[in-house]
């Protein structure tokens, strides 16, 4: 159920650029180059993340679980709860399908006692490509 949770939460995003942005809630950027954006969120309890859209090429790692979710998309409003002894510091990972813009009127708030903390790896369109890999992965001349 916690992942089935955070999927729905952190799932249903994109647009073309590279950062993720929250109308309510500020990320901390750990990595930001030309291949990928690193970016640190906490959704603290009672707090709503606002209208937003969501990069492609997300890949979600979530930290720390909420113990309830409430998620917005298309006027729709689904609640999501944690079953007793969860273990709220399991960490799990997902790829976020995309895309979602404005339009999609997405929302998500922790309405839980917990706060949702969550890493977001967004790989700019370069780094997605399988041609030309970063000079790191080619393997180099022998003699």
């Amino acid at each position: 159920m916690r992942l089935l949770v955070t999927i729905c939460f952190l799932s249903l995003f994109s647009i073309a650029h590279a950062q993720q942005t929250y109308p309510n809630i500020e990320g901390e950027v750990l990595l930001d180059d030309d291949r990928v954006t690193v970016q640190r969120f906490v959704l603290d309890p009672g707090q709503w993340e606002g209208i937003h859209e969501h990069p492609e090429h997300q890949l979600v790692i979530v930290l720390n679980n909420t113990d309830e979710l409430t998620f917005r998309f298309g006027g729709a409003e689904r609640i999501f709860a944690s079953t007793e002894g969860e273990d709220a510091e399991a960490m799990s990972a997902f790829w976020r399908p995309g895309p979602v813009s404005m339009s999609d009127q997405h929302d998500s708030g922790n309405t839980g006692t917990r706060p949702l903390e969550w890493i977001a790896i967004t790989f700019k369109s370069d780094s997605v490509a399988t041609e030309n890999p970063p000079a790191q992965f080619v393997e180099p001349d022998t003699e």
